[in-house]
């Protein structure tokens, strides 16, 4: 409920991102960059075109496009931190929902333990049936949703949550 449903929806596509490799080479990009800077002396500014479009990731081929079409330095720079700024929020906001789920599980385990206990209660009945015995069953009924959540919490979207940040982070 804090958040969009199209906010909520990318959460089948972070399993993707939770399980690849890192995504980026640095060294690779920065021969690349080297060897494109000696391209364009060579050749001119032009030239850079060719070899962009031969660049899959699309920041990167952004940046050297607007070199290409004659953009002012400090122009380029700032549209890519805008670029950058607005990749960091929105990961920001991902990992947000994950650590929401994390601090929240525990607390719906807690709700389901309440209604469990208040149903062990309601069922009691120490003159008849229902008595002593069935304390046990419910009891463990009661509690499992207690582990449920904190295994939720700890178990999987707290460390969601930190791998996406490590992701985020590269």
């Amino acid at each position: 409920a804090s958040y969009p449903f199209g906010r909520l929806k990318t959460l089948l596509k972070h399993t993707k991102i939770l399980y690849q490799g890192k995504k980026y080479n640095i060294g690779a990009l920065i021969d690349t960059l080297v060897e494109m800077a000696q391209l364009a002396r060579q050749n001119g500014l032009l030239a850079l075109e060719e070899k962009a479009n031969e660049i899959d990731d699309m920041f990167f081929k952004q940046g050297i496009m607007l070199i290409v079409d004659a953009t002012e330095p400090e122009e380029v720079r700032n549209l890519l931190e805008s670029d950058v700024d607005a990749m960091l929020t929105r990961h920001e906001d991902c990992i947000g929902i994950y650590q929401l789920m994390e601090a929240k599980a525990p607390a719906f385990g807690m709700i389901g333990t309440l209604v469990g206990l208040v149903n062990m209660l309601k069922g009691m009945n120490l003159e008849g049936e229902g008595g002593a015995g069935d304390i046990g069953p419910a009891m463990a009924t009661a509690l499992i949703t207690t582990f449920y959540g904190c295994v939720l919490a700890h178990l999987i979207f707290a460390p969601i949550a930190a791998k996406l940040k490590v992701r985020n982070d590269e």
